[in-house]
């Protein structure tokens, strides 16, 4: 993959005896979707750090002397520790190098940057953020879905359904979630979802309210479920959806069925 930008613009970066590390937003996972800034830091890269929902085709952006890292985290799948990815960026920047940690989506919108951003920061490490374009906003929108429409929602909620295995920190209130008026956005959620569902109706959520469910969104492979919430694990389990997906709860889900086959043609189930 070849990207049609001016090669000839650089990155500004003033190399130095510590080095620096740039936080890259990917996008939702089109790698076409990279915004200009980040793509010149890929290109001037020495260290990229990446993770498993970033478009691999970025890596053919990247010098060839580049050294690539792997630290994708998967679901019920042993991978590195934040603190462990904390430990190489520094590292990495105390050899002198530039270094772009490149994350899917926002490094900022539950990307763990913050984390990175005050590790390095206790090192002593330059640290810039590039954003990124976040699949809370991209991956609704691929599908036909506005996330916000007069007359049906003027507010957003994004939310994370992953919830830290060691009990760890706040619980998400879906009851409070479940009162009417906006558009929810879960990140995450695919495995939670039958859980999530139950709460959000015992909150009060009507059963008919339109929901859907993105998997693989803004990719070639991308489908789209919509049911109402009531029958939304239902229609998501008959038709394999599985992570990564994005889940759309609120009137604005209803709005897929009539958008996404003027937009896409990608594949959509009911």
């Amino acid at each position: 993959m070849s990207i049609l930008i001016d090669k000839q613009k650089s990155y500004s970066y003033a190399e130095n005896e510590t080095g620096k590390v740039v936080l890259v937003g990917a996008g939702p996972g089109d790698p076409e979707l990279i915004t200009l800034k980040g793509l010149r830091a890929l290109r001037k890269a020495d260290v990229v750090v990446y993770d498993r929902l970033v478009g691999l085709e970025l890596l053919d952006e990247v010098p060839a002397r580049a050294l690539k890292v792997f630290v994708g985290k998967e679901a019920g799948r042993c991978s590195l520790k934040q603190e462990e990815i904390n430990a190489l960026l520094i590292n990495y920047g105390r050899q002198g190098k530039f270094v772009v940690r490149l994350k899917g989506g926002d490094p900022f919108v539950f990307g763990r940057g913050g984390e990175e951003v005050l590790a390095l920061a206790a090192e002593g490490i330059p640290c810039e953020v590039i954003p990124g374009i976040s699949s809370a906003m991209a991956v609704p929108a691929s599908a036909g879905i506005p996330v916000t429409q007069r007359g049906l929602a003027s507010s957003v909620t994004i939310v994370t359904g992953h919830q830290r295995q060691d009990g760890d920190g706040q619980e998400v209130d879906w009851e409070q979630l479940a009162r009417p008026g906006g558009t929810l956005v879960i990140l995450m959620g695919v495995e939670s979802l039958p859980r999530i569902c139950q709460r959000l109706l015992a909150g009060g959520l009507a059963p008919a309210t339109p929901a859907a469910v993105v998997q693989q969104g803004t990719l070639p492979d991308q489908r789209v479920v919509t049911a109402p919430l009531a029958r939304l694990v239902d229609s998501v389990r008959e038709a394999g959806i599985k992570a990564p997906a994005v889940i759309v709860i609120g009137a604005v889900a209803a709005l897929a069925d009539i958008l996404n086959p003027l937009l896409s043609g990608m594949t959509h189930s009911r």
